[in-house]
């Protein structure tokens, strides 16, 4: 009996030392399949299943891979516990591969909006790289740190980053991904209105583009460069960028560059062009709003009322879908959310997979010759498989409990600042009744200290006033560029209840003067001798 069952675990080791050397050449073919066809490798990487690995290194080898492949093929996973078992695994001893699950880490941080996670994945990758020469994972990491500074809108820092991309990416000879570190680089100069940078930028990629066969990325650069000539009313150089871009084949970038031309001809008052390169677009025009605007400014042009309506209304149809959309997209990805949950507690509780042929051996002897071994394996499952439960549930229990406590501190911390708002608008409000009852009807020719001297109960008045009249000196100095300082002030005391003889005595004029003033506000405001100016200010 002793011999036989020596037999049994010899004959098991065997079958387990086998399997493992198939598992651990299916990672190496899905690792070869990741750059040239990663949705073979993915589909490969799902057959396997995490389970099938008894070592530390395959798992944490094989989450890398994973969380690699969901990311090549644009499957955005929210969740980080794939990729946290190779963060945990490595370290300083194999820095690229650290550098790598922190890289893919950031990621899933990033698809489900957590900000901080996203940059402390980001710094910890940096730490096991920086000293390294792994270019093209510097690449990967400087441009996706720019795309998080860009996404708060700190766009001298995501230019920074976006260049030390490019540097790496060129060491790399990754010549795609150092053009499109080019061209998010021009993009970042354009949010910041500075056109001679963008068009630097966009200038080297152009000339770099040159050396590859990319269609889809010269026409990029050349939409890019034909979109900045535009702004600055260089229109002659923009419609040569933007016509000289090479056909895709692809109907929405084609699409994208007739748009294009026919806003830079509109820019041109070239209405008749315009309309020759808008009726050549066709893909998702019926629910594109730009493609609507273009339409509309052409027919405002000519002055063609019925069919200007026509485009106006169409645009706020099509706004209003897109918003229904957007409500559907979130529904949709609140349930996708939901089921991959449901799938991944499914996955926790299948057996091995039985499609390996050295695990169906190794199953068929057990069941033969040993049923108890069978009894003693199922036993140990369940009992694994109770305590991996509430592990995940006193897990989320504790997950719970922090999530409220945020919530509280946040509610905590608003009601204070709302507080703090509602007791210095209170403040001005008293600070500015005060100057009205302290200002006296000023005598026709004498002076006194005037109020305006000082530039708290400027800024205290105008502050109450656009707490009131929701923002209204901002207003009226874009609506009225021609204002002046003393005309915004003299509308804030009319609205703040100044009579006339007041405002004479704040602003330190004469009775006369300061009717003379008022005159030449109406005149500036456009208003008719009928019109009331007080009415004006506080309907508008």
């Amino acid at each position: 009996m002793r011999q036989f069952s020596r037999f049994v675990l010899s004959v098991f080791v065997v079958l387990s030392l086998l399997s493992c050397s198939h598992t651990s050449n299916e990672l190496k073919r899905a690792e070869q399949l990741m750059t040239t066809s990663p949705d073979s490798a993915l589909h490969l990487l799902q057959q396997l299943k995490i389970g099938l690995f008894s070592s530390r290194a395959d798992k944490a080898y094989y989450a890398l891979l994973y969380s690699e492949a969901l990311d090549k093929n644009d499957k955005k996973i929210e969740s980080d516990s794939m990729i946290s078992i190779a963060t945990d695994y490595y370290g300083a001893s194999d820095p690229e591969l650290a550098g790598y699950a922190w890289f893919y880490s950031s990621r899933c941080a990033a698809n489900r909006g957590d900000a901080k996670a996203q940059a402390d994945a980001l710094m910890k990758a940096q730490e096991f790289i920086a000293s390294t020469t792994y270019f093209k994972l510097k690449g990967l990491l400087y441009s996706d740190k720019a795309g998080f500074y860009k996404s708060q809108q700190s766009y001298d820092s995501a230019s920074r980053y976006n260049k030390l991309a490019a540097t790496n990416f060129l060491n790399s000879s990754d010549t795609v991904n150092y053009i499109l570190s080019l061209l998010n680089t021009g993009d970042n100069y354009l949010y910041l209105s500075r056109f001679d940078s963008a068009i630097y930028y966009f200038k080297k990629a152009e000339i770099t583009v040159r050396s590859i066969n990319n269609p889809l990325l010269t026409s990029t650069v050349n939409r890019s460069l034909g979109t900045t000539y535009s702004q600055l009313n260089e229109y002659q150089k923009a419609i040569s960028y933007l016509k000289n871009s090479p056909e895709t084949n692809i109907n929405y970038y084609d699409s994208n560059k007739n748009l294009l031309i026919a806003d830079v001809f509109i820019r041109n008052n070239k209405t008749d062009s315009a309309a020759f390169y808008l009726k050549k677009v066709y893909e998702g025009k019926d629910n594109n709003s730009y493609y609507s605007k273009l339409w509309l400014k052409i027919y405002e042009l000519k002055g063609d009322k019925d069919k200007a309506l026509y485009y106006s209304k169409r645009i706020t149809t099509i706004n209003d879908s897109l918003y229904k959309r957007k409500l559907d997209v979130s529904f949709a990805g609140l349930e996708t959310k939901y089921n991959f949950q449901k799938i991944k507690i499914a996955n926790q509780q299948l057996t091995i997979s039985k499609k390996q042929t050295s695990i169906l051996l190794l199953m068929t002897l057990v069941f033969l010759s040993f049923g108890i071994v069978i009894f003693l394996v199922w036993r140990n499952r369940i009992k694994n498989s109770q305590l991996a439960t509430k592990e995940k549930l006193i897990e989320h229990e504790k997950k719970q409990v922090e999530h409220e406590k945020k919530l509280l501190e946040n509610e905590i911390a608003t009601n204070h600042l709302l507080e703090q708002q509602i007791k210095m608008q209170n403040i001005i409000l008293r600070n500015v009744d005060q100057y009205r009852k302290n200002a006296l009807k000023k005598p026709e020719n004498t002076f006194s200290i005037s109020p305006i001297q000082n530039e708290n109960f400027y800024e205290e008045l105008i502050a109450c006033m656009d707490l009131e009249y929701n923002n209204i000196s901002k207003r009226l100095v874009a609506a009225y560029p021609e204002l002046t300082r003393n005309d915004q002030l003299i509308c804030c005391l009319l609205l703040a209840n100044f009579d006339t003889g007041m405002m004479a005595s704040v602003l330190h004029v004469k009775l006369e003067s300061m009717n003379k003033q008022r005159y030449r506000l109406r005149t500036k405001l456009g208003l008719e001798n009928s019109d009331n100016l007080l009415e004006h200010l506080k309907h508008f």
